[in-house]
């Protein structure tokens, strides 16, 4: 039997591994343009996040409705909200749907997707098979 060094071998291993795979910062949001017209907040590049995150618009939209607590309007790529809410809120409302709709909570993975069981819906991760149920 072959006598191998073991740091050798690792980084054998390493190397074999394709990059969008070992980059562990492979997948991240594009920053929420957010500007405050007037009494109104407005995110500039709405779908461009959303299209990002790989999920569906309105579900998003809804979300960050009933988060602010504020009602709001659409159009084309932005999406208008009634009041002046502070960027860094409407940042930490995306952070929380991305860490409750899109990331595995075990893997940390972004690549995860809705499925329907009986009357339960799950969130399924691809890369390690995790299920967990969501409140849609």
């Amino acid at each position: 039997m072959a006598d191998f060094d073991y740091e050798e071998l690792l980084d054998r291993a390493r190397s074999n591994i394709p990059e969008e795979i070992s980059n562990r910062a492979r997948w991240s949001l594009p920053s929420p343009q957010i500007m405050i017209e007037g009494s109104n907040t407005i995110f500039r590049n709405f779908i461009e996040v959303v299209n990002h995150m790989d999920r569906d618009e309105n579900h998003v939209y809804q979300f960050l409705l009933n988060e602010l607590g504020t009602s709001g309007s659409r159009d084309g790529p932005r999406a208008r909200f009634k009041g002046r809410i502070p960027p860094k809120r409407l940042k930490k409302t995306i952070v929380n749907y991305v860490n409750t709709y899109v990331k595995c909570t075990q893997c940390g993975a972004p690549d995860t997707h809705f499925i329907k069981e009986d009357r339960t819906t799950l969130l399924k991760c691809q890369a390690c098979g995790a299920t967990r149920p969501v409140k849609l």
